[in-house]
Formats: structure tokens, C-alpha cells, sequence
């Protein structure tokens, strides 16, 4: 691409600093307007279409200093080579830029807005931590978007994805997209995918974010938000320690819900300028399905191959749903992955577990187990749970003898886990008061005994 062709006029003061700079492009004339005749040079800033005819036109600076659209019949630009997102820009915000300029400090406002949300995020305990499914969804972004973008310093992508079950997609200024485990969980084949990071890319392009912020309330409005953040983060750190206090490998996500919906609530996102209007949601679902229709390119991988890729989340989302008593949903997201024959160990216990919480048939406690039995074979280190799970199975089908065992069993890892300095004090109880109203006189002597051989 010949990108000297997208040209970067700037304004020097006295001091030689840049004190502003104009996107531009060159044409020549080539059919009188104005002041202008046949083979003038003319400096194009902005294009747009026109409402009535959709013919483009591009906004020319007269030598009085007025700005007016002429039709393109008039205009031939000097080999015109934007890509995509650079058409999409220079028709939507290069007017604006060049009256305006380019409102450096309010940009510094939200470069900071996004590395707050990220710092606070990160602090507690929200960013889902996954290479393989990160460097996925950078490939997709680049392919989408390849070049850095047109703002007033150097700016590419980047991605934060939150562990959460809302389904919800948004953009910085600054480049960093923001998804969430459960939107990508929901999701079904990789266009789905690339539509949501195109709207998120458009949103980025078109600087929403810029134009819905408010500057009147920018002073109190980061106190207010981050000061919420902090009280929910105490609330946070005794449900993670309540979490943790129990078993050790619950795969409880260490987030508390609250503070996950209060991220991606629409105060928060308000806030930011991320709280897109109709409108603006709108153009971004056009302009991503223009792109779509015209770079079906950016699709590589088939359905099988794209589950595989997000299984990470759509695991994560399956746990969370559960723990939120969404039963059936989260069932559905795990035999998504179990049909597929991508499940894991901890996939096929949470579908253990969500087949006794929805019934107590003998041939769902049957399946339950053949679920348990999968778990054990695809287990490459021990997994706990698996005991316990299995002892609650057995004493359903009334086998008690082997649901005693299996809680034995449970108990001699749980005391490993202790010895390692685990907080396992309160599960341990647990299952010591259950082996004793269930063993009687015998529990005294037979955990004794068990104690002995570890």
C-alpha cells in the first residue's frame, strides 16, 4: 500500500513541538469548481456520500479559508490506495479532525480511562489468562484491521478478555477491545467471531468513545467509578477466601459476580464513552458486515476447528453458569464441547455435577457416573473431586459401602492438600462429621488407621 499517499501535514510552533497534525489527501481537477480550473492540485480533507444520490464527495478548503463537499466528477484523486478501515475513517471522522483537530487531551483522558480498566481488572483477579486463545484472537484482529490506526499518535490493537458470563464486546479509543468468556462461549463459527471484532474495530475507527464523552463530569466520574470498584473489592476478596476455604480445586472462578456485572455494567461503560448509542451500534453492525461481505479472507478456520480454539471459554463460561444456578445452560456449553470429543476432566465432572443438581432418577445418577468414569480417563494429575463426587453418586444408589470409600479416599487428599498448607480446614470438617454420623464408633478407629498409613 502506498500509504505517502495518505499525507501527514503538520503545523509546527515556535518551540518545534507539533501542535497539530491534518490527515490529507492529493487530487487534481478535472472539471472547473470555484476558484478552481482544469488541472489544479486540490487537498482532499474528508470524503463523504452523499444522503440523496450516494455519490462520494470530498471536502475541499477554498483560498477564503471555506470548506464545502464537491462531487467526486469533479475531483480525481492522486492514486487513491486506502484500505478499508482508512475509507471508513476518512468519510466518518477527517471532517471533524480537521475542524477540531485532533482534542489531544481529551484522547489523553481516555488512554488513561483504558489503562485503568485494565490495571483495575487485572488487580482483581478478571482477565482470563490464556496464551493460545489470546494470540487466536490477535491473529483474527490483524486480519481484520493490519495497519495501526489513524489517530493522533501511533495506535494498534489490543485485547482484553474478561471472565465473565455477560455478553458484552466494546472498544477503547486507544485500540484495546474488550470481550468476555461468555460472548465468545456463545459464539458458533469464526465469522461470528470476526463480526463482533469488526463492530468492536468500527467503534474504534469511528471514535465513539470520543464523541460520547462528556467532559463536564469527567472530574468526579473516575472517583466515583474506581471508588466503587474498591468497596466491591473487599466484598470480592471474602467470597474468593470463602471459595477457597472450602475445596481446593472447586474451579470456582476466583471472581465475584458482582464485581464482574459492575465492569460491564452500563454505568461503567457510560463512563467511558463505551455506552454506544442505537445509532452509533447501528453503524458499526453496517460497517462490520460491509467488511465481512467484502474480506470473506479473514475466515480460516471450520467449526470444528474454531470450537477447539475457544474451548478454554466456553469451559470457563460453563463453570460460571453453573455456579450461578444456571443449570441447563451451563449443561449445554459442556456436551457442546463433550460432542465434539473436546471436553476435558473438569468439563466431564461439572456434567456430573450438573446431572444430579436436575435429577435423582437411577438412570441419571447411572449417567452421572459414566461422566465421573470419562473424567478419571482423560485426568492427567489427580483431581479430588472426582472422590467426592463419586461418594455422593454411590450414596444415592444406595451403594454405601463404596460411597464410604470413596469419601475416605477424598478425605486422605484433602489431608495432602493440608500438609501442603492448604486452606482445606473447613471441607476437611465436613467430611470428618459425615464419616462419623455415617460410621458411628467405627469412624475413631478407621480414620485413625487411615492417618497411620498416609
Amino acid at each position: 500500500m502506498k500509504r505517502y499517499l495518505l499525507l501527514l501535514v503538520f503545523v509546527l510552533v515556535a518551540n518545534f513541538s507539533f501542535s497539530q497534525s491534518k490527515v490529507t489527501l492529493k487530487g487534481y481537477v478535472i472539471r472547473p469548481f470555484g476558484e478552481y480550473t482544469v488541472g489544479d492540485t486540490v487537498t482532499v480533507y474528508g470524503t463523504r456520500k452523499n444522503i440523496n444520490t450516494g455519490a462520494v464527495q470530498y471536502y475541499i478548503r477554498s483560498s477564503f479559508g471555506e470548506y464545502r463537499y464537491f462531487n467526486e466528477d469533479r475531483i480525481s484523486l492522486l492514486g487513491n490506495d486506502l484500505d478499508f478501515w482508512e475509507n471508513v475513517w476518512m468519510e466518518n471522522r477527517a471532517e471533524t479532525i480537521n475542524k477540531k483537530g485532533w482534542e489531544r487531551g481529551l484522547r489523553q483522558e481516555l488512554i488513561e480511562d483504558a489503562m485503568d480498566y485494565y490495571s483495575q481488572a487485572l488487580a482483581n483477579n478478571m482477565v482470563l489468562q490464556d496464551d493460545m486463545l489470546y494470540d487466536y484472537i490477535y491473529q483474527l484482529i490483524y486480519s481484520i484491521h493490519p495497519l495501526s490506526m489513524l489517530k493522533d499518535r501511533a495506535s494498534d490493537f489490543s485485547l482484553v478478555i474478561l471472565n465473565s458470563t455477560e455478553h458484552i464486546a466494546f472498544s477503547f479509543d486507544n485500540g484495546m477491545i474488550v470481550l468476555t468468556t461468555g460472548l465468545i462461549a456463545s459464539t458458533d463459527s469464526e465469522n461470528e467471531l470476526n463480526l463482533i471484532l469488526a463492530q468492536c474495530i468500527a467503534h474504534a475507527v469511528l471514535e465513539h468513545n470520543l464523541v460520547n464523552l462528556n467532559e463536564v463530569v469527567r472530574a468526579e466520574r473516575r472517583a466515583r467509578i474506581w471508588g466503587t470498584v474498591a468497596t466491591l473489592a473487599a466484598a470480592t476478596a471474602m467470597a474468593v477466601d470463602e471459595v477457597n476455604n472450602g475445596v481446593l480445586h472447586d474451579y470456582t472462578l476466583a471472581t465475584d459476580f458482582g464485581m464482574a456485572v459492575y465492569f460491564l455494567s452500563s454505568q461503567v461503560l457510560d463512563n467511558l464513552g463505551a455506552g454506544y448509542t442505537s445509532e452509533q451500534q447501528l453503524m458499526a453492525k453496517r460497517i462490520a458486515s460491509q467488511f465481512m461481505d467484502e474480506h470473506p479472507q479473514v475466515n480460516f478456520l471450520d467449526d470444528q476447528q474454531y470450537l477447539n480454539t475457544i474451548a478454554s471459554a466456553v469451559s470457563i463460561t460453563a463453570w460460571q453458569e453453573y455456579h450461578l444456578k444456571n443449570y441447563s445452560y451451563a449443561q449445554l456449553l459442556a456436551l457442546k464441547l463433550a460432542d465434539a470429543r473436546m471436553a476435558s476432566d473438569i468439563d466431564y465432572l461439572l456434567l456430573s455435577r450438573i446431572q444430579r443438581r436436575k435429577s435423582n432418577e437411577f438412570e441419571s445418577n447411572q449417567l452421572a457416573m459414566e461422566y465421573l468414569k470419562t473424567a478419571r480417563k482423560l485426568a492427567l494429575d489427580p483431581l479430588p473431586e472426582l472422590d467426592k463426587e463419586e461418594g455422593l453418586i454411590y450414596a444415592r444408589l444406595q451403594q454405601h459401602e463404596k460411597s464410604i470409600a470413596a469419601y475416605l479416599k477424598y478425605r486422605d487428599s484433602l489431608l495432602e492438600l493440608k500438609a501442603e498448607g492448604k486452606n482445606v480446614e473447613s471441607e476437611l470438617r465436613m467430611i470428618n462429621q459425615y464419616l462419623q454420623r455415617n460410621l458411628g464408633q467405627k469412624a475413631s478407629a478407621m480414620l485413625k488407621e487411615s492417618d497411620e498409613l498416609d
